[in-house]
């Protein structure tokens, strides 16, 4: 007769347990609403901002499909790109011509030792003509010629900011397209459950009127970067935030180069600590990573233990409690990202979650290295 005793029975129990709560502890599990809302017949104007340096051929590219929307009400198109790019000037100054939508404008050569880009944005939002403005990038382009009426079904009392979604296109790393839909579960839901947090996606709704009064982005003009960050943690406490998250309403972001991913990451590392309601947000995220990794190492621990020990029973638990937590993550996942791409191998998904930690530290390493004065801006 086979006796199993109380250690056996306690630490199977408890890597068991673990794995169930590796499992269900998952940002993946916290589902977002897709809701379903019906175009509005009064169509409010909207004017698209977009900020352009060295981006001809992205222009070039995109800027076509934006100035091609079905919709009803007048939108216009602002460009705001550098007085030292002749040749994206020529091109913007010919597709004015042909067509209406368009408008541009430039910043001067005086501005360098500020934030281009948060000059750029303010700059544009003073010479918008509409209440609403929807801030984007020139390697951005709607996914069809409904994005835009798409896109403004939320934009309407009492809401004054909507965050879209963006998604990166099939070119791009599997990896890295886990990793932005990831981000977007946690901003996008944090959105949809109290206040704007941040978004790292360029498809996000303002008002002009909340950015004047709020003297724009007043409070962090020493960061170079984060503009994205900064406009939807500042102006999310002037009123409801909404999101639209229909596929007609994406944006589809260019494969991004090696060197402009990471530093995006090393421009989050030196601008979050700014960030209000920054602290909820790092805990949730703390306890995502804590409870997965403790299940892995304590399933690893016993099973090493029991094998040397060679009681089987409780090898078996390990066993159980590996596939478990491998197994539950990669189908809730799985089905989770579906709902943004469809093209992720489903196998690569536990691989893809536990690197998440490893890559965060090659970043926090590149950010230690990196000379810190490159993430301010040096006039302030």
């Amino acid at each position: 007769m086979m006796i199993i005793s109380t250690t056996t029975i306690i630490a199977g129990a408890v890597v068991i347990l673990l794995a169930v709560l590796g499992s269900l502890i998952n940002p993946f599990l916290r589902s977002l609403r897709f809701q379903k809302t019906e175009t509005a017949e009064n169509q409010p104007p909207v004017s698209i901002l977009i900020t352009a340096h060295d981006n001809l051929a992205e222009l070039e590219r995109n800027l076509p499909m934006f100035l091609r929307q079905q919709y009803a009400a007048d939108y216009q198109v602002i460009v705001v790109c550098q007085s030292t790019d002749g040749e994206t000037q020529d091109f913007l100054k010919r597709t004015a011509a042909e067509n209406p939508h368009l408008y541009y404008t430039y910043i001067p050569e005086s501005s360098r030792y500020m934030s281009r880009k948060k000059l750029q944005i303010t700059l544009g939002v003073k010479a918008a003509k509409h209440e609403w403005i929807i801030l984007t990038e020139p390697n951005c382009r709607p996914s069809n010629d409904k994005w835009l009426q798409t896109m403004v079904r939320q934009c309407q009392d009492p809401n004054h900011l909507v965050l879209g979604y963006v998604a990166l296109d099939e070119e791009t790393k599997s990896v890295r397209r886990f990793d932005s839909i990831r981000k977007a579960y946690y901003v996008l839901r944090r959105a949809q459950q109290t206040y704007g947090y941040r978004s790292h996606m360029p498809n996000v709704a303002f008002r002009k009127s909340d950015f004047m009064k709020e003297q724009g982005y007043q409070g962090n003009l020493e960061y170079v970067r984060g503009e994205y960050d900064f406009l939807v943690n500042k102006y999310a406490h002037c009123g409801d935030t909404a999101t639209e998250l229909d596929c007609d309403a994406w944006l589809i972001r260019e494969t991004p180069s090696s060197k402009s991913w990471h530093n995006a990451h090393l421009y989050l590392q030196a601008s979050r600590k700014s960030l209000e309601r920054a602290g909820s947000m790092r805990t949730l995220m703390f306890f995502d990573h804590l409870m997965p990794h403790l299940s892995l190492i304590a399933t690893l621990a016993v099973a090493a233990y029991s094998i040397l020990m060679k009681n089987w029973i409780l090898t078996g638990c390990a066993g159980f409690s590996f596939l478990l937590l491998f197994i539950v993550r990669m189908l809730i996942a799985n089905k989770a990202i579906k709902h943004f791409d469809d093209g992720i191998a489903m196998f690569k998904l536990p691989f893809f979650e536990y690197g998440i930690i490893w890559r965060n530290l090659a970043t926090k390493l590149r950010y230690w290295r990196a000379d810190k004065n490159d993430f301010t801006s040096h006039k302030l």
